[in-house]
């Protein structure tokens, strides 16, 4: 997560997003839906499954409510 620490003289990079700050101010991002236009997510990833929303996906490939990425030799996640 160095994107979150971006602007520490470790990293010697820039962000603007505040992270940090707004957690020192007391955001969590409780009860915020967040939705992501990708060619693939995996809900059942780890870091994702607690908190997927399945109310808030679309499968855009396959034109159905499951965006699991399909891995296979034709590359279909486009």
């Amino acid at each position: 997560m160095w994107y979150m620490h971006c602007s520490d003289n470790t990293h010697h990079c820039q962000s603007d997003m505040n992270i940090v700050g707004a957690w020192k101010r007391g955001y969590t991002g409780k009860n915020v839906v967040v939705t992501i236009l990708d060619d693939g997510i995996e809900r059942n990833h780890p870091d994702l499954m607690q908190n997927y929303d399945s109310q808030a996906s679309f499968d855009v490939n396959g034109n159905d409510f499951d965006p699991m990425p399909r891995y296979d030799a034709s590359n279909e996640n486009k």
